[in-house]
């Protein structure tokens, strides 16, 4: 059966159960993907080679949709197409499970299908250039965000889960910083404002989080604390409320302005330091699932990371939104994080979830090289966001989204993990 991205299940999810999705108004990759789908289904596979084609095109470089094209063109008698685009896969370094998929069945005597299946396996060998930061002694926190304070030395943790914020020597002794009790709903990214003495958090309900209130669905919120005293200064939220919301991750600028990323009503959001308003900076096409964000040396422009669609650069002075090309695929990321001309992405929507640098042409408009910094370490469970400190990279490397389950049950204590930051020399 064609492959589906489990993280983006439950934005999607939450979209759709308050809002109607006009597919025949939207005709874009998820539109013919749903039709693929349901060809595949039915066994039309005609209809599922067509449709899968036309998805594939609009979101290049996709790659689930390469390797359900490639499953249409096996099932098609099209052996050369789908051993092309299933290698095409696999020099990605990805892995896909083509050797225990009867769809392929009929690939099984070609000697480049076997050179295929081969190299998803080595893609499966661990490469490791972390070292150990911290360890926080606490199960169930279910972790998104790390953030650093330069002058005091200590980190902030969120929880997800426990709707709380920790603030973390680098030994890993932990105090709480702030509570549910200051209305936090489940904690995702954060940021210090060192210069002002600010902690900016991005806080969303959904049921994944503990204590959830019904009414409380789509609701969420850019927060600003007191480094100092620990004392919520300000609560913005966006002003259209019939729509769902997730503020999930955000960056601050030199004036103290604050962007962050909607990736449910896919926006970006910005809170002037001379207002008191969360204003909608842009919103819509082409952004399907905005999240990681940073700024180019000069903060004239923003990198954006789609989740569904790549990495876009943002002119902040006109708005124009253009994506940045590449021969490989910048989809799944969810941190980004500009670095001396490149940008390190964790990348935690493809198989195997990793963390990337992705070296930029001159002109920004191309992604001139690909490396991958770290993948299948075997501490990962669903890395996902990090801090810069110099020349080192932190990041959460286990959130465990998925010891939660949709309905907000959390695993049993013995099926968790203490929650570990890794640290990379760049």
């Amino acid at each position: 059966m064609p492959l589906i991205d489990r993280r983006l299940s439950l934005f999607f999810a939450l979209l759709f159960s308050t809002l109607v999705f006009a597919q025949s108004d939207q005709k874009d990759g998820r539109y013919y993907e749903s039709l693929a789908r349901k060809a595949y289904q039915e066994k039309n596979y005609s209809s599922f080679l067509e449709n899968m084609k036309l998805a594939s095109e609009l979101r290049s470089n996709h790659p689930r949709l390469m390797y359900n094209l490639a499953v249409a063109y096996a099932l098609n008698h099209k052996p050369t197409d789908a051993v092309a685009l299933l290698r095409r896969t696999a020099e990605m370094g990805l892995i896909f499970p083509a050797a225990s998929d009867h769809d392929f069945d009929s690939l099984r005597s070609l000697s480049e299908f076997d050179a295929v299946l081969k190299q998803f396996e080595k893609n499966k060998i661990p490469k490791i250039s972390s070292v150990l930061s911290f360890t926080v002694q606490e199960k169930g926190l279910i972790p998104e965000s790390v953030a650093y304070d330069e002058d005091t030395g200590r980190f902030y943790l969120s929880s997800v889960y426990k709707r709380k914020i920790l603030t973390v020597t680098k030994t890993g002794d932990s105090k709480v910083f702030a509570s549910e009790a200051d209305g936090l709903w489940s904690v995702l990214g954060m940021k210090v404002d060192s210069h002002r003495r600010l902690l900016w958090v991005c806080s969303t309900a959904h049921p994944q989080m503990a204590n959830f209130l019904a009414e409380d669905k789509g609701k969420t919120a850019l927060l600003k604390y007191d480094l100092k005293t620990g004392k919520l200064l300000a609560k913005y939220q966006p002003s259209d409320t019939t729509k769902p919301h997730w503020l999930g991750d955000l960056v601050i600028n030199f004036a103290g302005d604050v962007f962050a990323t909607d990736s449910i009503t896919a926006a970006v959001y910005v809170a002037r330091h001379d207002s008191n308003q969360l204003e909608t900076f842009i919103e819509g096409q082409p952004f399907v699932s905005p999240q990681g964000l940073d700024f180019t040396p000069d903060q004239q422009q923003l990198f954006v990371a789609d989740y569904s669609q790549g990495v876009f650069l943002v002119d902040l002075k006109t708005k124009k939104v253009n994506n940045i090309a590449s021969d490989f695929t910048s989809l799944g990321i969810d941190g980004l994080y500009y670095y001396k001309g490149s940008l390190i992405g964790i990348q935690n929507g493809v198989n195997p979830q990793r963390v990337i640098k992705l070296s930029l042409s001159k002109d920004l408009g191309h992604f001139d090289r690909f490396e991958t910094i770290e993948a299948n370490n075997p501490v990962f469970d669903e890395p996902t966001l990090g801090v810069l400190v110099k020349n080192d990279f932190y990041f959460i490397a286990n959130s465990q989204w998925g010891a939660v389950d949709e309905s907000g049950k959390l695993a049993p204590a013995e099926k968790l993990k203490y929650s570990t930051v890794l640290k990379v020399k760049l």
